[in-house]
């Protein structure tokens, strides 16, 4: 089954197809339109305009008949548009593999085109160049304060960037935590002993 046929199917279900012989040729023209409006702002997923024609109003057999066509027309492709969003997310933001397959998998595409397009953006060597990059980054910020929160707070956000926990632990382990610039008298108590954050979730990464 290709995948202009695979649209036409929906949770095990086949969905009828308008024949074209059948169809109510101007239903079919308004969903059309309504797509080619949507995709002119950015590519899409199969997925993303199903759901949009559904907002719409058209009956799945409109939504569905319109799928397959603009699929067999090469206006949804829905492997292109995983690579395509992965690369981006990398290029542009830094994201690590789990942040963008949490982002493919909300657009509705399937588990298997997020697996193969994550595999070829990502090899374990370049997850860590990326997240050594990332980190360097938002190190710059953080110079005035002491070392403790600095490895905590670059933890966190190395997991919101969607990068794996053994990925975060080889980059904390390269990186340099010099000692602050300037001293930040809040975070120390009177013995001028650093206070952790209680219940924080980047004490995970604490190098105690």
């Amino acid at each position: 089954m290709d995948r202009a046929d695979r649209v036409g199917v929906k949770h095990g279900n086949t969905v009828p197809l308008v024949q074209n012989a059948d169809a109510d040729e101007k239903e079919l023209a308004r969903a059309r339109n309504a797509a080619y409006r949507v995709l002119t702002c950015r590519p899409r997923s199969s997925a993303e305009i199903e759901e949009k024609l559904r907002d719409k109003g058209f009956d799945e057999a409109v939504i569905h008949t319109t799928l397959s066509g603009l699929t067999r027309l090469g206006y949804l492709d829905d492997e292109k548009f995983a690579r395509l969003w992965a690369e981006s997310r990398v290029r542009l933001r830094a994201f690590g593999r789990r942040r963008i397959d949490r982002e493919l998998r909300e657009k509705g595409i399937d588990p298997s085109i997020v697996r193969e397009a994550l595999d070829g953006v990502f090899t374990v060597d370049r997850e860590i160049d990326i997240a050594e990059k990332a980190a360097a980054g938002k190190l710059k910020g953080m110079q005035r304060l002491d070392r403790e929160t600095r490895r905590r707070r670059l933890a966190g956000f190395l997991e919101r960037k969607g990068f794996p926990y053994d990925v975060i632990r080889d980059v904390l382990k390269k990186t340099e935590f010099p000692k602050a610039s300037i001293g930040n008298p809040g975070l120390c108590n009177e013995s001028n002993t650093f206070l952790p954050e209680q219940g924080n979730p980047e004490s995970r990464f604490s190098s105690g």
